[in-house]
């Protein structure tokens, strides 16, 4: 009976001993490996004399834009237009770097590639800054009309530019009787502005006429057209002022 009682002690200490070995021992930290690729770097700003650019905006040929930026201390930042160099910069103790950067002629969308290189690590990703070339102003490019007879609803025209406008008077613009928006009718109206509306897409303006008197036939021509002078200037984005006389010719339909 006592060899049975001395086997059972035997074997809870051996179970106890090895339960406390699969969970109660010190866990052993995974090792961590060392980076082998640099921080990429960051774009504080781009300064183009007066303006705080964003990446997507506009820019005429030529111009200089002032770049600041942050990455890692003492590094090499490179900068490539497409797969090729352009510029370097260096940070300095806190990671600060300048680049300029002018603009060519050439029209069109222009990405720069932003990296940065320590001399123990990998180049690092790339960070991208994209900025539009845009040398020509803005014009109509469509216009359209439905017809109307008098007494009914206003007869409304509708023209688009082909790009968004940039307005530095909104009262200017939109006023009534209006200097600048001039309309023709190839046939029966008349046609009496009574209000412009630029639209959100600030592309699209509407011009209303008065519901009363004014009428529109299928098939006559319209001409608009647009001038700018005195207080009212506008432009696009890039800061390229509208095609002046801005002008569309179509027909209206049924």
């Amino acid at each position: 009976m006592r060899g049975k009682w001395f086997t059972l002690a035997v074997l809870c200490v051996f179970f106890v001993a090895i339960l406390a070995g699969c969970g109660g021992g010190p866990s052993v930290p995974t090792p961590t490996t060392a980076p082998t690729k640099t921080a990429k770097p960051e774009i504080v700003s781009a300064i183009a004399g007066a303006r705080t650019l964003q990446s997507g905006d506009a820019i005429q040929p030529a111009t200089a834009v002032n770049f600041t930026g942050q990455g890692p201390a003492d590094a090499l930042i490179r900068v490539y237009s497409g797969a090729t160099l352009i510029g370097t910069a260096t940070t300095n103790t806190a990671g600060a770097f300048t680049f300029a950067w002018t603009a060519g002629a050439t029209e069109g969308t222009t990405t720069l590639q932003f990296t940065a290189k320590k001399p123990d690590l990998d180049e690092s990703d790339p960070v991208a800054f994209t900025l539009v070339i845009d040398g020509t102003g803005p014009s109509i490019v469509s216009g359209s009309a439905k017809a109307d007879a008098p007494g009914g609803t206003p007869p409304v025209i509708t023209i688009v530019f082909n790009e968004p406008l940039v307005v530095s008077d909104m009262t200017w613009f939109t006023l009534v009787p209006s200097p600048f928006f001039t309309i023709g009718l190839g046939g029966p109206g008349p046609f009496n502005l009574s209000q412009i509306a630029l639209g959100a897409d600030k592309k699209t303006v509407t011009l209303t006429g008065t519901a009363l008197t004014d009428q529109l036939t299928a098939g006559i021509a319209v001409l608009v057209q647009f001038v700018t002078f005195g207080p009212l200037t506008v432009t696009d984005q890039a800061g390229n002022p509208c095609v002046l006389p801005a002008q569309i010719t179509f027909t209206v339909s049924p």
